[in-house]
């Protein structure tokens, strides 16, 4: 069993209070959160096969958050989560330092099943 495998691992957290404090964690967080909704727009209006979001935007507004709280948050990143497999992997002891803190940041803002992912 793993994070994604609980009640509620599906589930949005709110965001603590010192995010909406910051400037770019607010539009960063704005932007991750409307990226599925545009990427879904322009599948329902476009052909089939055609990948319309060939940058991979949610994902990639994802990372794009988690590297800043992990910059510039360092000391808001929550600690290693025991019920996280990826925070508590033999791997994440070998990945870059801000890699980890990008993991981390990830429980912040993103529900367990998604923060696990990366």
């Amino acid at each position: 069993m793993d994070s994604s495998d609980v009640p509620g691992a599906d589930e949005w957290p709110l965001p603590p209070s010192w995010m909406w404090s910051c400037q770019k964690c607010t539009e960063l967080y704005k932007a991750m959160k409307h990226a599925p909704e545009v990427v879904n727009a322009a599948r329902e209006e476009g052909e089939t096969g055609v990948d319309y979001d060939p940058l991979d935007t949610v994902v990639s507004t994802q990372i794009r958050l988690a590297r800043h709280i992990a910059t510039h948050h360092a000391s808001d990143v929550p600690a290693i989560d025991p019920a996280c497999e990826r925070c508590t992997s033999d791997g994440s002891r070998q990945m870059p330092a801000v890699l980890v803190l990008e993991h981390r940041a990830r429980h912040v803002f993103a529900p367990p099943s998604i923060a696990g992912l990366l």
